[in-house]
């Protein structure tokens, strides 16, 4: 496995978003895991939006599930200490879904792709690929 999905870039391929195909088509070689909340986060805005879950399982199988927990917890107490004693605010701010899927990626040591820098660069030792829309500059 060489890269972790989060929520927001699974989004992005899902709505066909330029910034994230350019993305997935660069990085075509590389496995992506996706973590067990992930899955949960996507399959729930599906259910909301009512999307065939055929459509959405067929999507899925983009990655590798990361189900397993035992080696994750230790480095969800890790984060969520550290955040508490450095900076409660910041612990506050961040959902547990985010601390849990930043674990995910700790514990795989493995890179975090996402849009979400707000909440995972207050993590410390977890190393992120942020994705950002491109905006076209007129002159």
């Amino acid at each position: 496995m060489d890269l972790i999905a989060d929520t927001s870039f699974l989004v992005g391929l899902w709505r066909r978003q330029t910034w994230a195909a350019q993305f997935a088509s660069s990085h075509a070689a590389n496995i992506v895991g996706i973590p067990w909340v992930v899955l949960g986060e996507f399959w729930q805005g599906a259910r909301r939006a009512a999307h065939n879950a055929a459509e959405v399982d067929g999507f899925l199988s983009l990655g590798q599930p990361i189900l397993e927990t035992e080696r994750v917890i230790p480095h969800y107490a890790e984060i969520c200490a550290k955040l508490q004693t450095d900076s409660a605010e910041a612990y506050q701010r961040i959902g547990q879904n985010d601390l849990w899927i930043a674990a995910v990626a700790h514990s795989q040591k493995r890179p975090l792709v996402t849009r979400n820098q707000r909440h995972f660069r207050a993590i410390a030792g977890l190393e992120l690929v942020v994705l950002q829309e491109q905006r076209q500059q007129t002159l």
